[in-house]
């Protein structure tokens, strides 16, 4: 879906689901190319849901390709894990020469009322276009056992993704982990108990404002 955004000379694109998600046998694949000096925004106007999936398993794979000054954000809104859920989450991306990108993403292990029973991987792997590795990242927890070692029980982690460019030192206004990626970069984490509390506007808005 294509929305006009007044004032803004960047085309915007709505992702929006036309049916329930996740379900087990789910696989979802999203791929987004941007060409050499473009830019978009991507935004979600609404959470997904993995439901339970009495022992099967669901997949969401993202695949990004940024041409070279190619310019992305996406703003993802948060995947709720329900008990009984099994997700796999890939992304794998690709930065051509001066490519920038901002991507957000936000984890809750459980619906509201729920013990935090489901299980989910995430990868993200980042590389430029001609193989140099910029990321390679994988966290899974399932259960409330892994949720304890993994973030202190917290059942939200949020995460701001920055290639491309520089984000403040002084980005975060919660208690967060920073990683500063040796080829340029930032990864920012926020674990939390509510949604809310794990996306940090501020550090969103910087990122954003980084990569234009």
């Amino acid at each position: 879906m294509l929305v006009p955004v007044p004032g803004s000379d960047r085309p915007r694109v709505s992702l929006v689901p036309d049916g329930a998600l996740l379900l087990a046998g789910d696989r979802v694949r999203i791929e987004v190319r941007v060409e050499d000096g473009a830019a978009l925004d991507l935004v979600e106007p609404g959470g997904t849901v993995a439901y339970d999936m009495r022992g099967g398993r669901a997949r969401w794979e993202v695949d990004i390709d940024l041409g070279d000054e190619a310019s992305l954000t996406w703003a993802g809104q948060p995947l709720i894990v329900a008990a009984g859920a099994d997700v796999v989450r890939a992304t794998t991306v690709q930065l051509g020469s001066g490519a920038r990108l901002a991507l957000r993403e936000t984890v809750v292990l459980g619906r509201h009322g729920e013990a935090p029973s489901g299980r989910i991987e995430l990868t993200t792997r980042a590389d430029t276009s001609s193989g140099h590795a910029l990321l390679v990242d994988a966290w899974s927890v399932a259960g409330a056992d892994d949720l304890l070692l993994s973030v202190g029980g917290a059942r939200v982690l949020g995460s701001v993704l920055v290639l491309g460019a520089d984000l403040p030192a002084d980005a975060t206004t919660t208690p967060a982990a920073r990683l500063d990626l040796e080829a340029g970069g930032t990864l920012v984490r926020t674990a939390a108990d509510e949604a809310h509390l794990a996306q940090d506007e501020r550090t969103w808005q910087l990122a954003v404002h980084a990569t234009r």
